[in-house]
Formats: C-alpha cells, sequence, structure tokens
C-alpha cells in the first residue's frame, strides 16, 4: 500500500517541484496542502493525481487535519509573503517562527508520522557572531534549534534541509536579474551589493531539484533521520554567474559592484534583505560549514548533478524566460 506525503506550500516552486516527482515514483500518494484550491496552479497538481488539501498555517486545527495519517511531511514556510503584505523584516520573522513552530507541532502529533522534512538555511547571525544577520535565513534556523529543543522525538526523524540560489532568481526576480542599459543595446548591467569573487551555492533546477532531494531523502531514512542536507548542485562565484548568464542569452553582461545602503534606496526593504544575503554569502564561503558532523551529502543520497541539472543547464531550461 501506498504511503502518503504531505507537501505543504505545494503550489509553490519547491512544493510544486515535490509534488511532481514523488507522483512520479509511483510509490507514495501526494497530499497537496494550499490556502487555494481553486488557483491554476492547484488544479494543475490535482490533474496529475495529487489530493487537494486547504489549510491555513495560523489555524493549527486545519494544519493538523492535513496531516493526519501522514507518512511523510514537507515543510516550508515563506518569509517574502508577509514582506510583501508590508511587514518590516523582523515581523516577517516572527510570523515565520510561529508558523514554522505550528507545522512542527502538528507534525510530532501525527503517529503516523516516519519522517519530517523542514525547508530551512543557515543561521546567518549565529554563524557570523552578530555580524551578518539575515531575517529571512534565522528565524527559519530558530525553528531548526526550537525542533530540537522542544520536540525532541519529532527532531529524531526530521531532516533539515537547506536551498541555496535559485538559478530560476535571473528569470523571475527582478532585484536579482540583470538590467538592460538603454543607450547600449544588447548590454546589460547586474547591480550586486557584494564582491564578484563571493561564492553561492546553487540549487539547481527548481522544477527538478527539490523533489529529487526529497525523494532521496526518504529513500534513506538511516542516512537522513536527524540530519541536514542542501539541494545545491554546485558552488558558483557571482562573476562565473554572470559570464554564465551572457554565454546563454549571447547577451554582455557586467558586473558592478553596489554598496548595501544604495542597493537599499534602489529597492526599498526587499533590496535591502537580499543584500544581506549576499554579504552573508560573501562572508561565509561555505554555508554548510556550521553542520558539517550532521550534514548528508547529495552523493550520499545518491544524487548527481546530471539529474538536478547545473547552473548552465538550470539556465538553458529557462532560456525564453531571460529577457
Amino acid at each position: 500500500m501506498a504511503k502518503t506525503i504531505v507537501v505543504t506550500g505545494a503550489t509553490g516552486t519547491q512544493g510544486s517541484s515535490i509534488v511532481r516527482v514523488m507522483l512520479e515514483t509511483g510509490e507514495w500518494k501526494v497530499r497537496a496542502v494550499t490556502r487555494n484550491p481553486e488557483s491554476d496552479a492547484a488544479k494543475a497538481i490535482a490533474a496529475k493525481g495529487a489530493e487537494i488539501v486547504v489549510a491555513d498555517y495560523d489555524d493549527e486545527k486545519s494544519v493538523k487535519k492535513a496531516f493526519e495519517g501522514a507518512h511523510a511531511i514537507f515543510a516550508l514556510t515563506n518569509w517574502w509573503e508577509y514582506l510583501r503584505r508590508g511587514h518590516n523584516q523582523e515581523a516577517c520573522g516572527e510570523i515565520e517562527e510561529r508558523q514554522g513552530m505550528t507545522l512542527a507541532r502538528a507534525a510530532a502529533e501525527i503517529p503516523t508520522l516516519e519522517h519530517y522534512i523542514w525547508s530551512t538555511l543557515p543561521a546567518a547571525k549565529e554563524i557570523t557572531g552578530g555580524k551578518h544577520p539575515v531575517p529571512h535565513f534565522d528565524y527559519k534556523a530558530v525553528v531548526d534549534r526550537r525542533i530540537r529543543d522542544e520536540l525532541p522525538a519529532l527532531a529524531a526523524k526530521t531532516t533539515s534541509l537547506f536551498f541555496g540560489f535559485y538559478p530560476s532568481n535571473f528569470a523571475y526576480f527582478p532585484m536579482l536579474k540583470p538590467m538592460p542599459v538603454p543607450f547600449a543595446p544588447g548590454r546589460y548591467v547586474w547591480l550586486v551589493p557584494s564582491k564578484k569573487e563571493a561564492k553561492v551555492p546553487i540549487s539547481g533546477d527548481m522544477t527538478v531539484a527539490p523533489g529529487v532531494f526529497v525523494r532521496q531523502i526518504l529513500a534513506n531514512p538511516s542516512k537522513t533521520h536527524g540530519k541536514y542536507a542542501a539541494v545545491c548542485a554546485e558552488v558558483c562565484t557571482l562573476d562565473y554567474l554572470l559570464k554564465t548568464w551572457s554565454e546563454v542569452t549571447g547577451k554582455t553582461g557586467v558586473f558592478m559592484e553596489i554598496s548595501v545602503e544604495s542597493f537599499a534606496a534602489l529597492l526599498g526593504v526587499a533590496g535591502q534583505e537580499a543584500a544581506l544575503q549576499l554579504k552573508f554569502g560573501e562572508a561565509v564561503p561555505d554555508w554548510y560549514e556550521h553542520v558539517k558532523d550532521q550534514f548528508v551529502s547529495k552523493e550520499e543520497l545518491g544524487i548527481t548533478v546530471a539529474e538536478i541539472a547545473d547552473f548552465r543547464g538550470s539556465l538553458e531550461a529557462l532560456k525564453e524566460h531571460l529577457g
């Protein structure tokens, strides 16, 4: 009999990949959690065979109902959603922590649960001794710690899954895209509040990679329970990212370092938050060093770069959206 995985955020970037890949295994029933079952995205995954359920992260009762009978749960929260709603960075984090713990507490009460996968990011403030806080990283990391401290039985069957830089940011996240120079046709400038030599982990093709990692984590519980893993195909310099974008698009990209203050002045609070992430990456070239003793690599999970795509391959798949 097929087991059931519940996927929160099922219509988003991470969730939709997981829904598709887990359905393709033929070994799992997929229950997709959304707030809007009438959305086109929800209807699309329902058409592929997912069960659609409605839950609100601020309503613990609805979350528990969505989790009933689950053997595995993929849980994530969305800090950026609340920034778009007008909350400040710390308020977004407080909401994220509250909702993350609602998900965790609900999961801890499910007697059938065998594996909990929590979508997270490094504890930037802690790692850098307070020098480089990144709210949309740090509050997820607080949930990591609280699961370990407050819900030890759940922690023992949890895999905390880091996500690196999405290649799709070059297509769909305007503040991180090279911008055309009006008076120089074919030339683009990439304004970045970081040095071009700074390194970032690359998640790979986001339509594929999240699902592949979740599939392999669930297939290897003895390796992944109580551990960290990262959706990461490779680690690249920012300069390499732009050069690869130029080669894939056939356009000339010019890297231009800009101060955090100027970037925030141009792009507001969202720009400030993106800048904080990039400055953290500049200071910490290995995002996962702090959990190396608890870390499971993609190789240990049987995942190849060919399956999830490197940065170049990810951009090639997005080529029509890179203009």
